[in-house]
């Protein structure tokens, strides 16, 4: 595409994502033609000093704000932001060795921006049935029958992950039911990202708290609830209001308010970091049940025999449950697997020097491949359905083949799988303008294994990076009330599968334009 539409709204320019470091960055006004039906602006959105700014209301009540296009350069850790006011299209963009975020294709098609929850979604009445709604100082839905319950909502029957795509769907249904033609979606990892990478290229832009509250020298990022204690683990400023279960807090609850958002001012998404873990929709794995290892060589990179294995150089495994001491050092991680012919393959695993061969009679060790998939640009956000069999289904080998890409996740080769984003001085997110680390960064990951380690850098909050191989994986981002550090805008936990069911989940909803 190469429509640009913005204008002027009074004196504020209509689409744009302003300027990092100023007022009222990371969010803006969307084009009145793009509105969709029973979406209306909030009093203050066309004024960037306002509370309101890029706020707008679903009927229902929810307050949503609206993201407008733009395009990222990227160079070693540092991030700026352009809008369509610079490019007029993607083509120019790239010119300058600017991405277009890939947020920003739905559908198949280029889309202007998208409408994201400003608060996560609580219960709320809706004619004679009950909605996921985006409420100041609502109690977070989760996905467990003792905390606010999902399951309370007309449309989910049960308390598991997948129901989330059911609730975003029932918010412009009717009397609570799902809506089959929604334009609401379960909000997406891609538009998680978006609010990541926002954060990072405004908290760099800034060098006072006047409009972006939580700056500072050294833990310069969003702030939330995550000290177990309604509070911030790096701000003792911040406080919660407690929503009766443990120390979760009511969404939007924060004080001060400014320093939850994704933005550091009013206008922007609050509780990005901690509260709630939130469902993001648009990747999955299919991983077939582990494998009982055959045979591991005492080589350096180690052997590994695995009959029939139907891998290719570059693909994760995980390797579980060995009990010998020499090969104890193998288990409980991520490898990234080179092809020796179909029924063998090597691990960077020095086993070289080990007096004790493997033993496979009586050794319990698998090995389990995982194939990871990402939305097609083809693909709706919106038409992604929570089963298992059907061609729109998120979860599946149907609904993968028909929705889905593969793409090649970069994981910690032969790491744990805790990890935190940022390793010293390397750089974390690929500058590319296409291909798989153009995906990668679009997902908010890091570009290769470097880009990680345990212990993480304050640039990115030393947020959570858990990998694993999970088959039918529901990707988790930002983090609860009690994951301290580990919280934040960048966090991301591969090791949930669509059915499980915890007090510590939750969602929001998004849509594009219709």
């Amino acid at each position: 595409m190469t429509t640009k539409y913005y204008g002027t709204v009074g004196t504020t320019a209509i689409n744009r994502i302003g300027i990092a470091g100023s007022a009222g960055f990371g969010v803006g006004i969307c084009p009145s033609q793009l509105l969709p039906n029973g979406i209306i602006p909030l009093f203050g959105y066309d004024d960037p000093s306002s509370d309101n700014y890029g706020n707008y209301q679903y009927k229902d009540g929810s307050i949503m704000c609206w993201i407008p296009k733009f395009y990222y350069l990227i160079s070693t850790n540092t991030v700026t932001i352009k809008g369509i006011e610079t490019y007029a299209n993607e083509q120019d963009a790239n010119a300058d060795n600017y991405a277009l975020h890939r947020a920003f294709i739905d559908g198949g098609i280029e889309q202007q921006g998208f409408f994201i929850d400003k608060y996560m979604c609580s219960k709320n009445g809706w004619g004679s049935g009950y909605i996921a709604s985006s409420i100041k100082e609502g109690l977070p839905i989760s996905t467990h029958t003792d905390h606010n319950p999902i399951a309370d909502l007309t449309a989910c029957g049960t308390n598991a992950y997948f129901e989330c795509i059911d609730a975003a769907h029932a918010r412009d249904g009717v009397n609570g039911a799902v809506n089959a033609s929604s334009i609401f979606h379960c909000s997406s990892r891609i538009q998680q990202a978006v609010l990541a990478i926002l954060s990072l290229a405004h908290g760099q832009a800034s060098s006072a708290t006047t409009y972006c509250a939580w700056y500072g020298v050294t833990y310069n990022y969003p702030k939330g609830c995550n000290n177990n204690a309604l509070g911030d683990v790096d701000d003792a400023e911040v406080s919660y209001v407690t929503d009766g279960y443990s120390n979760c807090g009511k969404t939007g609850s924060g004080t001060p308010f400014a320093k939850t958002t994704h933005n550091g001012q009013a206008c922007g998404v609050a509780d990005v970091n901690g509260l709630m873990y939130e469902v993001n929709i648009g990747i999955t794995c299919i991983a077939p049940a582990a494998t009982s290892i055959e045979a591991m060589a005492q080589t350096d990179p180690c052997e590994i025999t695995w009959t029939g294995h139907g891998m290719s150089t570059g693909d994760p495994v995980m390797i579980l449950g060995i009990t010998q001491a020499d090969w104890v050092g193998a288990k409980d991680k991520v490898w990234t697997i080179t092809k020796i012919n179909d029924s063998t393959c090597t691990i960077a695993f020095d086993a070289s020097g080990f007096g004790t061969p493997y033993d496979a009679g009586t050794d319990p060790g698998t090995i389990t491949k995982g194939t990871f998939y990402l939305a097609k640009e083809a693909t709706a956000m919106k038409d992604f359905t929570s089963g298992t069999a059907g061609a729109t289904d998120h979860w599946g080998v149907n609904g993968v083949a028909a929705m889905m890409d593969e793409f090649n996740p970069a994981f910690k080769d032969g790491g744990v799988f805790i990890q935190r984003f940022g390793s010293g001085a390397n750089q974390v997110l690929a500058e590319d303008i296409n291909g798989n680390p153009w995906f990668l960064t679009g997902l908010g990951f890091p570009k290769d294994g470097d880009g990680m380690d345990t212990t993480g850098t304050n640039l990115f909050g030393k947020d959570y990076f858990y990998q694993y191989v999970r088959n039918e994986l529901c990707l988790l981002s930002g983090g609860s009330w009690y994951y301290d550090s580990r919280a934040g805008v960048w966090n991301v936990y591969w090791n949930y599968h669509r059915a499980f069911s915890y007090y510590h989940v939750g969602l929001r909803a998004a849509c594009y334009p219709e």
